[in-house]
Order: C-alpha cells, then structure tokens, then sequence
C-alpha cells in the first residue's frame, strides 16, 4: 500500500478512536466515520460518516446535527492528531455525510420490487417453447 493510503487509514483509525472514546458531544448520537481522504498536498481531511438516527428520526436532521458537534470538535480533534502522528502539518478535518449507505439501501429495495414483480408476472409459455425446440 502506498503512503498516502497508509496515511489515510492512520487518520481514519485514530480519529475514529477519539470520536468514539473522547468527545462527550450529545448531538452526536451513534456516529460512525466511514472513510478519509486526504488531498494531494495533505493539507485537508475529507472525513465521512454515518450516523443513526434516533427513534427513527429525519436522517438529514440529524447528519446536520452531527456534522455541526464534528465541526465543533475538530480543534480537539486536530490537536489529538498531531501529538499521535509524525507529520509537519495536521490536516483541516472537514466533515461529510456518507451517502453510500442510503444509496445501497436504496438499490436493495428496487432489486427487491423487481423480483416480486419477476414472481407476479405470469409465465409466458412461447417464451418457454422456443428455448426447449433448439
């Protein structure tokens, strides 16, 4: 693996750590950073996450909510990081919702009205015919 990988797994895993076991914020609620990625200069942290909602509340409510008590943390954060890695200069964290998750959810449930809709469909016994003549 290259550096800049090794690098970002490095940030992703401490900074996932912190969150996790330091910040006491209560509009983080149960936040998970999925991802980092670095700029090429290293000088900024594009850093991912997911979050549940509470009670089955308003996802984008509460991405916003989480991202703000992120944003508040993240000179704490920062600060973490650069007396842990071996770096000239800590990255800005910047913090973005992960909308890989929703979009696999997504997909799931339209394969799923496919194949009940596949299942539904009566069986077309010309279709049936001619795969068996050849």
């Amino acid at each position: 693996m290259e550096r800049p990988e090794r690098l970002e797994d490095q940030v992703h895993f401490l900074l996932s750590t912190l969150v996790q076991r330091e910040l006491r914020d209560p509009e983080l609620g149960f936040v998970t950073l999925t991802a980092v990625r670095l700029s090429p200069d290293r000088s900024v942290a594009r850093v991912y996450f997911t979050v549940l909602p509470a009670n089955g509340g308003d996802q984008e409510a509460q991405d916003g909510l989480t991202r703000k008590a992120l944003g508040r943390a993240a000179g704490f954060l920062r600060s973490q990081l650069a007396s842990r890695l071996k770096m000239r200069r800590v990255p800005e964290l910047r913090f973005f919702p992960d909308g890989k998750l929703e979009e696999g959810n997504h997909l799931e449930t339209l394969l799923a009205e496919i194949e009940k809709e596949r299942v539904m469909r009566p069986a077309d016994p010309e279709a049936d015919a001619g795969t068996t003549e050849a």
